[in-house]
C-alpha cells in the first residue's frame, strides 16, 4: 500500500463543553484562555465546573439541528467554536475555529449566536480579584444518526449511564496523554488523532490504483475503562478504504473515558476520513 497522501479528519463526537461571554466588544485574541476564577453559566457557581458543563450542553442540545446538506450527504462531525465572555458576562465575538463544512459551521454557530439573542448573562472570568474577557471554546457535535430538524440529543442522555452508549458526555472522551480538561485539550485530542492517523493511514494499492476517493465514516465506542469497542464503518467507499480505517482505528492506545454524572460512560465517537488523490 502506498503512503496515504492526503486526508482530510474530522472527529466527531466531542462535545464536551469545558470553562469559558458583549460590551465593546474584544476581540478574541486579546481575551484570556485561563482564569482564577473561570466563567460560569448563570445559575452555576463558578468552581462547580460541572454545573456549567451540563447548563451548556443543554443548551446546545435543545438548539441543534441537523442542516439538510450534511444529512443529505450522510456527514457528521465536530465544529469547534469559540466566544468571548466579556468583563460584563455577556457573550462578544462568536468564530468558528475548526469547521468540516457542509453547512456545520454555519448551524454551530446560529446556536452559540443564541447565547445573544437570549442574552444569557455569565459569570464573568476574574484574574487576580478583577473581571477579564475569556476566551471560550466548545465543541459542537453533529450525530450522523440526527433526523434533520430534529435535536441533537435527548435530555434522557443526562440522567441513563451504566451500559448505555451515550452520544455526549457531560465531560467526553479524551485521547491518551490529554489529561487535564482545559479549553486546550479539544485541541490536544483533535490534534493527537490527526498525529495518529497520519503516522499509519496508508492508501490502499487497489483504491490507489483505480482511483478510488471519497470519505469513509466510521464510528467506534470509547467504552468505561477507555478501551476501543464497536468500531464500524457508517458509510464506506470500498476499494480497501473500509478496512484500512478500522484498521488505524485499532490502533489506538486507550483513551481517557467519558464522565456523567460524576461516573465514566461509554461514548460513541464518529471519525470521517477523506481518501483524495492529489491532482498531479
Amino acid at each position: 500500500m502506498k503512503t496515504f497522501l492526503k486526508y482530510t479528519l474530522i472527529l466527531a463526537g466531542l462535545l464536551t463543553v469545558w470553562t469559558g461571554g458583549l460590551q465593546a466588544q474584544t476581540p478574541l485574541d486579546e481575551a484570556v484562555r485561563r482564569a482564577d476564577v473561570p466563567p460560569a453559566w448563570p445559575d452555576c457557581e463558578p468552581k462547580l465546573t460541572d454545573c456549567t458543563k451540563s447548563r451548556m450542553a443543554d443548551f446546545i442540545a435543545a438548539n441543534l439541528q441537523m442542516p439538510p446538506e450534511a444529512k443529505a450527504q450522510g456527514v457528521g462531525g465536530v465544529v469547534i467554536m469559540e466566544f468571548v465572555i466579556e468583563k460584563n458576562g455577556m457573550v462578544g465575538e462568536v468564530k468558528p475555529l475548526k469547521d468540516p463544512g457542509m453547512g456545520l459551521g454555519t448551524e454551530a454557530t446560529r446556536v452559540i449566536n443564541l447565547l445573544k439573542t437570549k442574552k444569557i448573562k455569565w459569570t464573568p472570568a476574574e484574574n487576580e480579584g478583577k473581571k477579564v474577557p475569556f476566551r471560550y471554546t466548545v465543541p459542537v457535535s453533529f450525530n450522523l444518526n440526527l433526523p434533520e430538524g430534529t435535536k441533537s440529543v435527548s435530555k434522557e442522555s443526562d440522567t441513563k449511564v451504566s451500559n448505555e452508549i451515550l452520544d455526549i458526555a457531560e465531560v467526553m472522551p479524551r485521547y491518551a496523554g490529554c489529561d487535564t480538561i482545559t479549553n486546550d485539550s479539544i485541541d490536544c485530542t483533535f490534534m493527537k488523532v490527526v498525529s495518529h492517523v497520519k503516522a499509519n493511514l496508508k492508501y490502499p494499492d487497489e483504491a490507489f490504483k483505480n482511483k478510488v476517493q471519497g470519505q469513509v465514516v466510521t464510528e467506534f465506542v470509547v467504552d468505561t475503562d477507555g478501551s476501543i469497542k464497536n468500531a464500524m464503518v457508517k458509510k464506506g467507499i470500498g476499494s480497501g478504504c473500509d478496512e484500512e480505517v478500522l484498521r488505524v482505528i485499532g490502533l489506538m492506545p486507550n483513551w481517557i473515558p467519558g464522565m456523567q454524572s460524576g461516573k465514566a460512560v461509554k461514548v460513541r465517537m464518529t471519525l470521517p476520513i477523506l481518501f483524495q488523490i492529489p491532482k498531479q
